[in-house]
């Protein structure tokens, strides 16, 4: 059966006019008044690319013939603007799951999750992305979390709580591969069509992106999940730091026994610091030239003499360097204890480990 020009534009229309629903859909959850700039992106651009409106991203998602349209949750932000958690996505894959009954019991557990540890009243927008469910939450979070002396001294939180959120709603049953970040966190929109689904062989309307459930434009406060997420972070810490400590075991302190050399100590010699002077001349660096490198006294002291001056030209030192270094080498010879290992270093000053560890 032929199809007529006029039908055809007919069609072109009310897909025109379905995207856009669907891109006003989506926008109204994000939060005002910053709802551009943001990135999106689409199967002919294959890349993330910042637009300015509504319209210009209109513009594009027809271009690429209303395929794999997609916005990101979050905007662009000013070079050294920080992102405020205010939307949760969770991806529960049809692929993870053995049937379509499995995914939809997991779908109805995590939105039971959402009250319970939220909000009795929060309702979650789901779509049907062609190949499982996509919920959105948007959320209320008045500050950003590196703002919040429970989380300061950790790694980017608020990022990170978008994932724990992902995780935790989920009962750990979202997609492991999607791990949504404030620069990739990229939804759908609704009557737009998946290219993995038409690639497989689904009908256009088998691909498309469904609206399943709307958000009731209720923000439930992130506040219930703080306390576990502060326990996420410091758990995935430890984590780190052991992963850390197995390696340094391994390849840290390691020394070449032929000259009686530890590499990363050897750098340190090389590295003038600002701090930790001390600790470091008595706790590594007298124990490892006496006791590892077996240099004389004398050769010991000129080395380390020479040390501190870099150092007090890098930041005036406030100590004797002289006393200091007697003391620190009297005490190596008389205990013969070892340098402070590598991995020690980490607990003590980080900073100074990366440093070093480079």
């Amino acid at each position: 059966m032929l199809v007529s020009k006029d039908d055809h534009q007919i069609d072109i229309n009310k897909k025109k006019e379905e995207i856009e629903i669907g891109l006003d859909f989506i926008l109204s959850q994000l939060e005002e008044p910053t709802i551009f700039p943001r990135t999106i992106m689409t199967k002919k651009l294959g890349y993330q690319k910042i637009v300015y409106s509504k319209e210009r991203a209109l513009e594009h998602f027809i271009e690429s013939d209303f395929i794999d349209c997609r916005i990101n949750a979050f905007p662009s932000l000013k070079e050294g603007a920080t992102w405020i958690p205010d939307l949760i996505f969770i991806d529960l894959d049809l692929t993870n799951f053995k049937t379509e009954k499995i995914l939809q019991v997991t779908l109805n557990k995590t939105l039971k999750s959402i009250k319970e540890k939220l909000d009795n009243n929060a309702h979650p927008t789901v779509l049907w992305s062609g190949n499982g469910y996509h919920v959105i939450l948007p959320v209320h979070c008045s500050i950003v979390l590196e703002r919040i002396q429970d989380f300061q001294g950790f790694d980017n939180p608020s990022e990170k709580f978008l994932r724990f959120a992902k995780d935790i709603l989920s009962n750990n049953k979202a997609d492991k591969s999607n791990n949504p970040s404030f620069r990739s966190c990229l939804l759908r929109i609704p009557n737009s069509f998946n290219a993995k689904c038409l690639a497989k062989g689904a009908s256009f309307e088998n691909s498309k992106i469904k609206i399943i459930q709307e958000w009731n434009r209720d923000r439930p406060s992130i506040k219930f999940l703080l306390k576990d997420f502060k326990r996420y972070l410091i758990n995935q810490k430890i984590k780190e730091l052991n992963k850390k400590r197995k390696i340094e075991r391994r390849l840290g302190y390691q020394s070449n026994t032929e000259n009686n050399r530890i590499f990363w100590i050897e750098k340190l010699l090389d590295t003038p610091i600002s701090d930790f002077r001390k600790n470091a001349t008595n706790l590594i660096l007298a124990p490892y030239l006496v006791n590892i490198k077996k240099l004389s006294y004398q050769q010991s002291f000129v080395t380390l003499t020479d040390w501190l001056q870099k150092c007090n030209s890098f930041k005036k030192l406030d100590f004797n360097p002289d006393y200091l270094v007697k003391y620190a080498l009297t005490t190596a010879i008389q205990k013969r204890i070892p340098p402070m290992k590598l991995v020690t270093l980490m607990d003590r000053n980080l900073e100074l480990y990366n440093i070093l560890h480079k």
